[in-house]
């Protein structure tokens, strides 16, 4: 039988592995001329794999600016993010994007897809950057998937909102990253394509063991979440 110390210190161990990403007391500050203005104020935070986690929040309470300091898109004013175990925040610009083309999925409210590629080029161009062997299969596979067999040599402006995003997510997790960022995935959508949204993309985590991180306005979406975080005035509520 285990001894009592024994059995915590396994269970540590566990808990280190399992751990993907922390943040220990970030700040955020931006200067504008003489004043400073907080965004994010000692944020504390650990995701475990698998799991998935929805901010809400008002609209300026800084849940943006955390997904984008995850993601490594900004620079943290103080604290640090571990990102399986490495702490990123002294990494530099090069090392960091190495980490997230890899690892992080990002998916934005506004899609951002290359306009005059089709949908599966914009797909397979992740693929590419990421050295994979047949990209262009692997991102015709990966749209039909979400439904979108008949969409794959269509241009952005030629796709439904809802398409596009469909596209949006395919190209985000097209390199099964480990952790999901998600910035608003469903706030220029319907409620049908809302929805469908969802559906895929909390489908998608079960099936592959990702781990999601989400930004919404969305209480359904929110909910589906198995931690359900708000942000208020910067801080964790």
């Amino acid at each position: 039988m285990l001894t009592r110390q024994r059995t915590i210190i396994l269970i540590i161990k566990y808990l280190i592995m399992s751990e993907l990403l922390k943040l220990n007391q970030v700040n955020l500050t931006y200067q504008t001329g003489i004043d400073n203005i907080k965004v994010l104020k000692d944020i504390d935070l650990k995701t475990m794999k698998k799991e998935t986690i929805s901010f809400v929040g008002e609209s300026g309470s800084g849940k943006t600016s955390l997904i984008m300091l995850i993601a490594g898109l900004e620079k943290v004013t103080s604290g640090q993010i571990f990102f399986r175990n490495q702490d990123i925040t002294r990494l530099s610009e090069d090392e960091v994007s190495k980490i997230r083309r890899k690892n992080i999925g990002i998916i934005f409210q506004s899609f951002y897809l290359i306009p005059n590629y089709t949908a599966v080029e914009n797909v397979a161009l992740t693929l590419e950057l990421n050295k994979f062997k047949d990209p262009q299969n692997e991102a015709k596979e990966l749209l039909e998937r979400f439904g979108l067999k008949h969409r794959l040599n269509n241009l952005p402006s030629q796709l439904s909102g809802g398409e596009q995003q469909r596209v949006a997510i395919a190209r985000a997790i097209a390199t099964k990253p480990e952790l999901i960022l998600a910035d608003e995935p469903t706030g220029n959508l319907d409620s049908e394509n809302s929805a469908m949204i969802s559906e895929i993309l909390f489908n998608y985590v079960k099936e592959e063991g990702s781990s999601l991180i989400l930004v919404t306005h969305d209480e359904k979406l929110a909910d589906k979440a198995q931690r359900k975080i708000e942000i208020k005035d910067g801080k964790i509520d």
